[in-house]
């Protein structure tokens, strides 16, 4: 009898230390952040690190900083090694290169179980979809819209309450604020751009109703002809009575509308606040339109956010750590320090946002956003569209040749991929 009460008894203390060391473990959740902005790093070590800490005593997050110019050989060294990073961070442009990798956890289940997820980030979700399932879960954004000012605006006699709404007022617009002593520009008209055009024509092919690929991405659908059209107003924007082809550059500090060398320009939320640092003065005088309408009404946006890695050990602990740093509460401080537009519908009455009417306008033209797509070739094409619109902005092909060639260049990468 006594032989067997030693028995229970060891056996009762064995499961007990074992309990006791089971309670004590603690999950590790390795989080890698894009960018080494001092505002974001503070916000992450000083605010968001410690409440999740005190809230979730059994999940510990090891933080790194990335800078974006080695985040992606990094992960690529990083998987290849399995030692990723549970979380990281990155660009909504990485998800399809990625996801076909298959390095990516799908996030629809998670976002199934969490109530109200899916409704408060709304299209935003749709930045990091890849063939029909979501990976991303935004951190921030940043979009591009028409910027102008309204001092000059009532200088000609334009209405500084009623800026474009169509193609036609656009270019109409532009004509009546440019100003030339001689051949030199004293203002454009409005400033758009030849590196990166990709991004400033994309939206007017969307207002007219044309797309950039197939919904699977297999077809090459730019050449159409809405999206031929789209590019021939776009060339339009550079008429000698408009606009100069050579690229604006900021003056020091002050970006080109802030310094009054152009009247309107397409531009995103960072530049804004850049006008509001240097030239608080100029920044009342800055106004951003709604989306421009064809068609449809339409804008580039673009977000950077989390992505769930497939070889994550712990995802229940790492979606813990996702939900936490995609909450309202720690969405707030991290656009803020990044001077981003918050993902969530929920965020657009927090101070940064609702004091600031250029912010409000872009959270605004959130119901009209369009993204890049998410396709693995998507920056060779991007890049092969850059140089085939640059040629027909300085006259060396027609818009409908320029958009044919680079569609043929990326039939063929599309086939090498045996799409």
């Amino acid at each position: 009898m006594k032989r067997l009460l030693a028995v229970v008894l060891i056996a009762a203390i064995t499961l007990l230390t074992s309990f006791a060391a089971g309670a004590s473990e603690v999950a590790t959740v390795r989080v890698w952040f894009a960018g080494t902005a001092e505002p974001m790093m503070r916000v992450v070590n000083e605010q968001l690190l410690p409440a999740f800490h005190q809230a979730h005593p059994g999940i510990r997050i090891e933080v790194d900083f990335i800078p974006w110019n080695e985040l992606s050989p990094k992960l690529l060294t990083s998987f290849a090694g399995n030692v990723a990073p549970d979380l990281f961070m990155h660009g909504q442009a990485a998800t399809a290169g990625f996801a076909s990798a298959g390095v990516l956890e799908p996030l629809d289940e998670y976002l199934e179980k969490s109530p109200g997820m899916l409704e408060d980030f709304g299209a935003s979700l749709d930045a990091g979809l890849y063939e029909g399932k979501r990976y991303m879960i935004p951190v921030y954004g940043s979009g591009t819209l028409l910027a102008y000012r309204a001092d000059f605006y009532e200088e000609v006699g334009l209405d500084p309450n009623n800026p474009p709404r169509t193609w036609e007022e656009l270019r109409e617009s532009a004509l009546k604020l440019a100003r030339k002593r001689g051949n030199r520009f004293e203002r454009e008209g409005i400033s758009v751009r030849i590196a990166a055009a990709q991004q400033d024509w994309s939206p007017f092919l969307w207002q007219n109703g044309g797309e950039l690929f197939s919904e699977d991405g297999k077809q090459v659908l730019f050449d159409s002809p809405e999206a031929i059209e789209a590019l021939e107003f776009y060339v339009s924007l550079f008429d000698d009575a408009i606009a100069d082809k050579r690229e604006n550059q900021p003056i020091g500090n002050l970006p080109v509308l802030a310094a009054g060398a152009v009247a309107q320009e397409f531009t995103t939320v960072e530049n804004l606040k850049t006008i509001a640092t240097y030239a608080p003065d100029v920044y009342p005088n800055v106004r951003v339109a709604p989306p421009l309408t064809r068609v449809q009404p339409a804008a580039w946006y673009s977000f950077a956010g989390f992505f769930m890695a497939k070889q994550s050990a712990n995802k229940e602990a790492t979606w813990e750590v996702l939900q936490f740093l995609t909450s309202p509460e720690a969405l707030e401080a991290l656009t803020y320090s990044l001077s981003g537009l918050p993902p969530r519908a929920s965020l657009a009455g927090v101070p940064h946002v609702a004091e600031d009417p250029n912010v409000i306008a872009f959270m605004d033209g959130l119901s009209a956003a369009r993204f890049n797509p998410n396709i693995p070739i998507w920056v060779n094409a991007r890049d092969a569209l850059e140089r085939q619109i640059e040629r027909a902005i300085r006259g060396i092909v027609s818009p409908a040749e320029a958009l044919r060639t680079a569609a043929d260049e990326v039939r063929q990468l599309l086939a090498d991929l045996g799409n």
